[in-house]
């Protein structure tokens, strides 16, 4: 099965002109970096959270973590969204780029028939059947709330890396990179 992949993944970058902002004193350096990330991480995971669909059962919002990862000049920090479904599909990507036309299986779509279109037990196979075909038809469409999020914070995230001096981050994310 696929791994999630990150939501959101900045790394820093241009060591050397890092380095002589730290007058070569490489462990101050690495403190910087990390904490920098870790306070960007913090600040971005409760909004992305905020704006993730909730769908039927929460999972895709509660599963939003940030992680700062790797040492040294490999060091970023990582948002992913790790929810999967009972098969084991991590349906992030599929919630946020949407899906190109496929029959999905009917019993995934009940809890949704549920509770976002509060259909009763008597009718909730027939009516994800109906849903199920449609998206047999036309896909589902993108739901890109983490753009949104990313743009609405971009400057609050570069104000985070500045203030740990570190300057040049890549900011990759589901859209091409970002980076100042």
């Amino acid at each position: 099965m696929p791994k999630a992949a990150p939501l959101i993944e900045m790394t820093p970058m241009n060591f050397e002109a890092l380095s002589k902002k730290f007058a070569g004193s490489r462990g101050h350096m690495l403190v910087a970096m990390n904490q920098a990330l870790r306070r960007a991480g913090q600040m971005l995971t409760p909004k992305l959270k905020d704006k993730t669909p909730v769908g039927a059962t929460g999972k895709l919002r509660s599963s939003t973590v940030f992680q700062v990862l790797g040492k040294a000049e490999d060091m970023s920090v990582e948002i992913r969204q790790s929810a999967s479904s009972s098969k084991g599909f991590a349906y992030g990507v599929a919630v946020r780029h949407g899906t190109k036309p496929h029959f999905p299986p009917i019993d995934a779509l009940v809890p949704w028939v549920r509770k976002v279109l509060g259909i009763g037990p008597e009718r909730v196979r027939q009516v994800a059947f109906l849903v199920a075909r449609k998206i047999s038809r036309e896909g589902t469409k993108p739901q890109p709330y983490h753009i949104e999020v990313l743009d609405d914070n971009l400057t609050k995230v570069k104000s985070i890396m500045k203030a740990g001096a570190v300057d040049f981050v890549t900011i990759v994310s589901d859209v091409p990179e970002v980076k100042f």
